[in-house]
């Protein structure tokens, strides 16, 4: 099979570009991660594909591109359009797979290499002062998915083409944590989406900036120049008392709403508890009180903590407010 035969595949599949590099190269990458705090988001990274799937000649890059979601208005919470397409992009590439076995190719989808190294490198994009892949067709707003081979890959791997980021500034200075600062993102650790539903404690300096987010930031792509203007996603799917009740027949259904957007690995109901109750410190309502008293003594920790985080901040409010 040819290189040419499976990117129509890609596309037949709901992809709209794909590219090929090596298996290699990914040293550097690691060397950064490791010079860098743990991550969260980076537990399941890998870097030595050559190593652990010896059979794979190439990795296939893919990419799913989306509209970017609306902002929150009073009530709603937000939840970044990246998460719907990540999952309908993860299932697609999943079908791919499947349809590569079937002709006698061996493949793996999704697999967890660095995927916007491999797509410089398969020539897909450059890399922007906010540490994010700019698409020349979408801008920043792809999901990039990675599916080992073993279809040779291209002589050479592409280098940086002319094109650069403007370097203008906008991310770092609209970034709200400090992440993105004059030389790029050198502070992954700052960043607000990596803390954002992953079973941890928010760091508190970093829980206010947060507002109404329930998942994903999009502070940076949206002040990106070198993003083209797209249509908005409509908002009010979700409202922050669709998670913050002491009904748990709604809490769970609400739960499962969101899971059938953006996957069930994501959704996790205490995840998604813990996150909502550090928006309610953040919008503090009072009646929200009694269902975070309960939520402070819960068994996990992230929870517990931001409940009691927001209970504090919810008095404190009321109480400046009597004394007006």
């Amino acid at each position: 099979m040819e290189r040419e035969t499976l990117c129509a595949w890609a596309l037949e599949a709901g992809f709209a570009q794909a590219g090929f590099c090596s298996t290699e190269g990914f040293e550097a990458s690691f060397r950064q991660v490791q010079a860098q705090p743990a991550l969260a988001e980076r537990r399941q990274l890998r870097f030595f594909p050559e190593e652990e799937i010896p059979w794979a000649r190439s990795l296939m890059v893919l990419l799913w591109p989306y509209r970017p979601a609306a902002l929150a208005k009073d009530g709603e919470v937000f939840v970044d359009s990246y998460y719907a397409a990540s999952n309908a992009a993860y299932h697609a590439a999943r079908a791919l797979e499947s349809r590569l076995l079937a002709a006698g190719i061996r493949a793996r989808a999704n697999v967890t290499y660095p995927a916007r190294t491999a797509a410089i490198r398969a020539g897909l994009g450059l890399i922007g002062h906010h540490g994010l892949l700019i698409s020349r067709r979408f801008g920043t707003r792809v999901v990039i998915l990675l599916m080992a081979t073993e279809l040779p890959s291209p002589k050479a791997d592409c280098e940086p083409g002319e094109e650069t980021c403007l370097r203008c500034g906008r991310c770092a200075a609209a970034c709200p944590s400090g992440a993105i600062d004059e030389l790029g993102m050198r502070h992954p650790e700052r960043c607000m989406r990596n803390y954002m539903m992953e079973g941890i404690a928010v760091p508190e300096e970093l829980r206010t900036r947060m507002g109404m987010r329930l998942l994903g930031c999009d502070i940076c792509q949206r002040v990106c120049p070198m993003q083209p203007q797209m249509e908005e996603m409509p908002g009010g799917r979700f409202l922050l008392d669709d998670f913050v009740t002491a009904d748990e027949g709604v809490f769970s259904q609400s739960v499962r709403r969101l899971a059938e957007e953006i996957g069930r690995n994501a959704a996790r109901p205490q995840r998604v508890r813990a996150q909502a109750a550090l928006l309610s410190g953040n919008r503090t309502r009072v009646s929200d009180l009694p269902v975070l008293q309960v939520w402070a003594e819960s068994p996990f920790d992230a929870v517990a903590e931001h409940a009691a985080w927001a209970i504090r901040r919810i008095e404190e409010a009321r109480d400046r407010e009597e004394q007006r």
